[in-house]
């Protein structure tokens, strides 16, 4: 009997080894956890962090609390703080849901043990001094909706162990050190609606997989890359996209003549490509836009007059191709009060073209616009 009862005890310690490890939290533990971080900081601007303030946990700057009263929110943006995340005790924060500490000059790599915040669901260290590779266990914060590691100096990691982040509607790491291919674990980010990877050092095509699967997205930059080939005519799966930015790649081919078919776009950036061809006149259906920048790229060809109909149009660039304008329909038919305007290429082209608008020409050779760059 003994024997059985030795052999149930070995079992239960057994089966308890293998139980994962839970992360608890109290005030105390939270609250020392700050003040060693905060003593490894240059700040004047963390005074109330004090153990001899404990009972004001819930009023530290920066500070927010659950109805548990441990700690749920550290919103520490814009604070002047001057420092490393070494000393910052990621175990100690196991009910923390948002870890905000944007615009500030943290410098340092990303510690691997941010993975251990799983009930984070808004991250941001944009615009800080951060630097190393990004630690794939940020791939473990699978209730992040708002992810932001932009303007830092972070570098490629390996993107094979990230795992897809199913909440996660907004991911910017644009203005970093990335260098290689398309992150292949974005494509499976499905509910993202805001995607910025501009201002980076990213090659290779855009994978088909971001135009199939990212259908929610409305914003997508990928400005400032080494992205090559063809545009996908798989874009058009975007329906909800409003904002396009693809300036200042490698793009070549044609510009896909379904783009027009993405009717919320209003902005529309393809400076500075290599794209050729004509400039397709299904653009003309686009009628919410208010900047097209196709600056810079080796098109050819009459500007379509059925952009005549994007009458919200602000800014216009068609600079560096090798363009004309037919301009006798979209100037000369109908009575003055009728007539379709040429108004977004007037803001662009020069004052003696623009005195040309008001003659009946059947066509202008425009080789060089007023270039638009944002």
């Amino acid at each position: 009997m003994a024997a059985f009862q030795k052999y149930i005890l070995l079992f239960h310690i057994l089966l308890f080894s293998l139980l994962p490890l839970k992360i608890t939290s109290s005030a105390r533990t939270e609250a020392e956890a700050l003040v060693k971080w905060k003593n490894s900081l240059s700040s004047s601007s963390l005074n109330s962090w004090s153990l001899t303030n404990l009972t004001n946990l819930c009023n530290w700057n920066g500070i927010v609390c659950n109805t548990a009263g441990t700690i749920s929110e550290i919103n520490l943006s814009d604070a002047n703080l001057n420092g490393t995340l070494t000393q910052f005790s990621f175990p100690s924060f196991a009910n923390l849901t948002r870890l905000d500490l944007s615009n500030n000059l943290f410098d340092g790599n990303i510690p691997w043990e941010i993975g251990l915040l799983t009930e984070l669901k808004y991250l941001s260290f944009y615009n800080n001094n951060l630097n190393g590779a990004i630690p794939y266990q940020i791939g473990n914060l699978q209730k992040v909706w708002f992810l932001d590691l932009g303007s830092n100096y972070l570098e490629t990691p390996d993107w094979s162990k990230f795992s897809g982040m199913p909440f996660l509607t907004h991911l910017s790491f644009n203005f970093n050190e990335l260098t290689l291919d398309f992150p292949d674990f974005i494509p499976n980010c499905r509910n993202l609606t805001y995607l910025d990877m501009s201002l980076n050092h990213l090659t290779g095509p855009i994978p088909e997989s971001v135009f199939t699967n990212l259908g929610k997205l409305e914003y997508l930059n990928l400005t400032d890359n080494s992205f090559q080939g063809p545009l996908s005519s798989n874009i058009s799966k975007l329906s909800k996209l409003k904002d396009l930015r693809l300036g200042k790649n490698n793009l070549t081919g044609s510009i896909p003549e379904v783009i027009g078919f993405i009717y919320d776009l209003q902005l529309i950036d393809l400076y500075n490509n290599s794209f050729e061809g004509k400039i397709p006149s299904e653009l003309g259906l686009c009628t919410n836009l208010t900047y097209l920048a196709l600056a810079l790229n080796s098109l050819t060809g009459a500007l379509p007059l059925s952009l005549s109909n994007l009458t919200k149009i602000s800014e216009l660039g068609l600079s560096d191709n090798s363009l004309s304008v037919r301009v006798a329909l979209a100037c000369t038919h109908g009575t003055p009060e009728s007539r379709p305007t040429m108004r977004f290429v007037a803001q662009e082209l020069s004052a003696r073209t623009q005195a040309y608008l008001a003659e009946p020409l059947g066509m202008i050779t425009i080789n060089k616009l007023t270039g638009l760059q944002k």
